[in-house]
């Protein structure tokens, strides 16, 4: 009801409200959150049943990304595979830009050809 009455407040202004283009730098959105617009991507190509567990290994996912970046920010790793990450992720943000984007694994880069050199890569931050 209260689009309704959103609407109709504009009356002649409809018409410049509706067609104006969309200006920025992301292209238009189609659902109003993130969350729905994955759910609606994902069932694109699963099955009805499978849809769930692949959305929420989805999600999963992202969160210990997300807490792994966190981690590599902040934290003082003490074991030398974080310590590894550590260096090689702040390599990329402090160093070279352009190379080294892998945040939990250098699989990526290795496969894009974004590995920075050895030598780089060791060097202490």
């Amino acid at each position: 009801m209260g689009v309704i009455f959103q609407v109709g407040h504009l009356e002649e202004q409809y018409q410049d409200w509706v067609h104006q283009p969309i200006v920025s730098k992301e292209g238009p959105r189609f659902f109003a959150n993130d969350v729905l617009e994955f759910w609606n991507f994902v069932k694109l190509f699963t099955t009805t049943t499978t849809t769930p567990g692949v959305f929420g290994g989805g999600l999963l996912g992202y969160v210990i990304y997300d807490c792994t970046h966190y981690y590599l920010h902040h934290a003082h790793p003490s074991f030398d595979p974080a310590k590894y990450l550590k260096k090689y992720h702040l390599n990329h943000h402090f160093r070279i830009q352009n190379k080294g984007f892998g945040i939990t694994s250098t699989l990526w880069d290795h496969v894009f050809g974004t590995l920075p050199s050895t030598k780089t890569a060791g060097k202490s931050s």
